[in-house]
């Protein structure tokens, strides 16, 4: 798959770069979109001289922020719904959970946007639930880019310490991808263990 987007992406010149824009934006919106591998191209891009590093990494920034702001925009629309017509719930999401994610956002919300870069498969969720919070977008959009650029720099580095080789670069994101979603998976694990905890735990009298 990594030869194939390479191949691709290397013949539509810089209209590469729109690429890895858009595959940094479509990750927010399409969680199961490949876009750290499209990302880690663009540091073995850099390394070849076909774009220059700091355009390669404002293109992804700017990616990954548009994807944020489509997803905070969609939570917008959703806790819109729920206060246009309130006592239904939607798509199985009822107000007393709406309210509940809420209060947890307002309490977690800038640490969750700060690491959301870093947590695949549910980063693109952390914006809706800014949006649905009613954080503020610049606030919520300022801390999502400060996330996508130490994300972006780190991808960046480890395409370009691979040198071109892109065996190695499958190697490498193949690793990756299974460490972070080994640490998402113990995470996950860690939550429903406290939250089966405190439902057993005996009610104080």
């Amino acid at each position: 798959m990594v030869e194939y987007l390479d191949n691709l992406i290397a013949h539509i010149g810089l209209l590469g770069l729109l690429v890895l824009g858009l595959a940094a934006a479509l990750e927010y919106v399409v969680p199961p979109f490949p876009g750290d591998t499209i990302t880690l191209l663009g540091g073995v891009y850099a390394v070849r001289g076909e774009h220059p590093w700091p355009l390669v990494f404002l293109v992804v920034v700017a990616g990954s922020v548009l994807g944020a702001l489509i997803n905070y925009q969609v939570g917008r629309w959703l806790v819109g719904r729920f206060e246009r017509r309130p006592g239904e719930s939607f798509l199985g999401i009822t107000h007393a959970r709406l309210e509940s994610m809420q209060a947890q956002m307002r309490h977690k919300g800038p640490w969750l946007l700060l690491a959301n870069r870093f947590i695949p498969g549910v980063r693109g969720l952390i914006f809706v639930a800014a949006g649905a919070a009613h954080m503020p977008r610049s606030n919520a959009l300022t801390l999502g880019g400060l996330s996508a650029m130490a994300h972006t720099g780190l991808v960046l580095a480890l395409g370009a310490a691979v040198g071109g080789n892109l065996e190695r670069l499958e190697a490498m994101m193949w690793r990756y991808q299974r460490a972070v979603l080994g640490l998402v998976v113990v995470g996950v694990l860690a939550v429903v263990v406290r939250a089966l905890a405190r439902r057993k735990a005996p009610a104080p009298e």
